[in-house]
């Protein structure tokens, strides 16, 4: 027993790691994810101390060194303003714009109704996409959820063109129907309008008819009616819901002979025929709070919210507070002033008495030169020794 125990914590782990890959192969099917390229530029500084300057958090150097000169920056003292030659670097960053692979709609990309290779069945327009709702617009002759069914109820055939013409009898209709009429008791012909006089002497029981003989045209007998089943003799109801009539999510309830009712169940939407998983993050976000917070779809009519990148502590119903990167991960010069601006943004300015750009700041020439002279692994470190003494410093 104790060597048994092992073996199935094992096969328990390689199971939920094979359906975690297999979940994550398919998600990555449903999406066509696009790559998009944003550039910016960092603020215009002094060439030598330039290749100090960091790119916004997420975007990468495309400029080495001091970076591209051209541009000019503003130094202000007591009495006025001056303007140098300066430079600035070029920085990018790649980001991933979400997007569904056709047949899929909605945040989660799930399947369009009638599925991602035949959405709404190919007779119908699937509002798909990132932004869709997964609901279909179906042609003019078609209806259902997912456009699986003829709009009328007296037509055939796989365009639902052909109409039925049964006097006295039931057609077989709807897109796998061929248009034939199964004849009340008392009736025969293509069209069921021949009455058959002879009938009243068969005296068929319940839930019978009398009809000409399947296998002697020349002979009457008793036949169920439609609705029922059986050998003529006797006749009972055909119930639907013994035959999977319904969609595999959905319950049937048996309404009388034939009769029948399919009703989506929970978690799930559509006409009971077709169910679609209902995704509660495309009505109203899932009541996540969209300023801090996202919902993540579990499954059919289950969801919860995640905090978004730079929030942290949700709360129910108030979301989640910005991390203070000032706190926790100050990106300034060390005679800055860090100002959050907006969730993993900062705002860098040197204190009063300081020039720069708030990632590099001196109060004057003499402090730059000593703080150059000094930094461990810099370019000028212990090379402007001679530079200090002329300076008096």
């Amino acid at each position: 027993m104790r060597k048994q125990l092992p073996l199935a914590i094992l096969l328990s782990f390689v199971m939920t790691n094979a359906i975690s890959l297999l979940e994550s192969t398919q998600q990555e099917r449903q999406r066509c994810d696009e790559d998009t390229v944003f550039t910016t530029k960092t603020k215009c500084g002094a060439c030598s101390v330039n290749y100090k300057i960091r790119c916004p958090e997420g975007y990468s150097k495309m400029t080495k060194g001091s970076g591209k000169r051209g541009c000019r920056y503003q130094y202000e003292t007591h009495s006025l303003t001056l303007s140098f030659n300066g430079c600035q670097h070029t920085c990018m960053r790649t980001l991933k714009q979400p997007q569904c692979c056709s047949g899929y709609w909605g945040q989660d990309c799930l399947e369009c109704p009638g599925g991602p290779l035949s959405p709404c069945s190919n007779r119908g327009h699937c509002f798909q996409g990132i932004w869709g709702n997964g609901t279909c617009t179906c042609q003019k002759a078609f209806a259902g959820t997912a456009c699986e069914k003829c709009a009328e109820d007296n037509v055939f055939g796989p365009n639902c063109t052909s109409v039925c013409s049964c006097i006295h009898g039931t057609c077989n209709n709807g897109l796998t129907g061929d248009g034939q009429c199964m004849c009340m008791s008392g009736y025969k012909g293509l069209h069921c309008d021949q009455p058959i006089p002879e009938c009243e002497a068969l005296q068929c029981p319940e839930n019978s008819r009398c009809s000409v003989s399947s296998v002697d045209k020349s002979q009457l007998e008793c036949k169920c009616l439609p609705n029922y089943e059986g050998d003529g003799k006797q006749c009972k109801p055909i119930n639907p819901c013994s035959k999977m009539v319904c969609d595999p999510h959905a319950d049937c309830l048996y309404l009388g002979p034939n009769h029948h009712n399919c009703t989506c169940q929970y978690g799930y939407e559509g006409d009971g025929q077709v169910c679609v998983p209902i995704n509660p993050c495309q009505k109203n976000f899932g009541n996540c709070p969209i300023s801090s917070t996202v919902c993540k779809y579990e499954g059919p009519g289950k969801s919860h919210c995640e905090c978004q990148e730079h929030f942290r502590n949700f709360v129910p119903g108030r979301g989640c507070s910005m991390k203070d990167i000032c706190a926790t991960n100050n990106p300034c010069h060390e005679n800055a002033v860090c100002t959050m601006t907006a969730p993993g943004q900062t705002l860098c300015k040197c204190q009063k008495g300081y020039a720069g750009d708030g990632f590099v700041c001196y109060g004057n020439i003499i402090d730059q030169i000593r703080e150059m002279n000094n930094e461990p692994g810099g370019y000028w470190q212990g090379n402007l020794i001679s530079a200090i003494e002329l300076f008096g410093g």
